[in-house]
C-alpha cells in the first residue's frame, strides 16, 4: 500500500476444533455475516483493496489453529443512495453501523441497506432449510402423481399411494 492509503477493516476469528484427523472452524466465509456485508458494500459501490482485499489464514498457535478471514475495503470508496429522501453519500464505516444495526434496518425499511441485509438473512435461511430437507419421493402412474416426503409415516404414505389407484 502507498504511503496515506486508507483502508477498513473486517475481520473474525475462530480456534480450530479437532474432529478425528480433521480440523474444523466456526467461521466459513462461504456463509459468514461478514461475508453478506462485504457483499452488500460491493454492490453498493464500495471497493475492495486491490491486490489483496480478502485473506484467509489459518495460524498455529499455543491454543491450536486459528483461523482469520479478513475483508480490506479501499477507505476512498463510497457509496451513493438515492431514496425518496433524496441521495447521500456515505462512507463505509456509516454503512457498516447501518447495515449491522436491527434498529437501523426496521426503522429505515425502504432503504436500499435495509434491503440488502433483509434480502441475505432470507437466502441464508432458504439456504439452511434446503441443506436441512431430505428430497421427497416423486411417483407418477400415468397421469397421475403424489409426492411423499421423507420421514411420512406409513399410514400417510399408503393412503397418499391410493390416490394413484392400481
Amino acid at each position: 500500500m502507498k504511503s496515506g492509503f486508507t483502508y477498513h477493516w473486517v475481520a473474525e476469528e475462530s480456534r480450530g476444533e479437532q474432529n478425528g484427523q480433521k480440523v474444523s472452524f466456526a467461521n466459513n466465509p462461504m456463509v459468514s455475516p461478514n461475508t453478506q456485508l462485504i457483499a452488500s458494500a460491493l454492490i453498493s459501490g464500495f471497493k475492495l483493496v486491490e491486490p489483496g482485499g480478502f485473506r484467509d489464514t489459518v495460524e498455529q498457535t499455543d491454543r491450536g489453529p486459528v483461523r482469520r478471514v479478513e475483508w480490506f475495503i479501499d477507505g476512498g470508496s463510497r457509496a451513493t443512495f438515492r431514496t425518496a429522501a433524496g441521495s447521500e453519500d456515505i462512507e463505509f464505516p456509516e454503512f457498516r453501523r447501518r447495515y449491522e444495526s436491527e434498529d437501523w434496518c426496521l426503522a429505515n425499511p425502504d432503504h436500499p441497506i435495509a434491503f440488502m441485509r433483509w434480502a441475505f438473512r432470507a437466502h441464508g435461511q432458504l439456504r439452511d432449510r434446503i441443506r436441512t430437507l431430505k428430497p421427497a419421493a416423486l411417483i407418477r402412474r400415468g397421469n397421475r402423481h403424489i409426492t411423499v416426503p421423507d420421514g411420512l409415516p406409513a399410514d400417510k404414505r399408503l393412503q397418499l399411494l391410493k390416490f394413484l389407484g392400481s
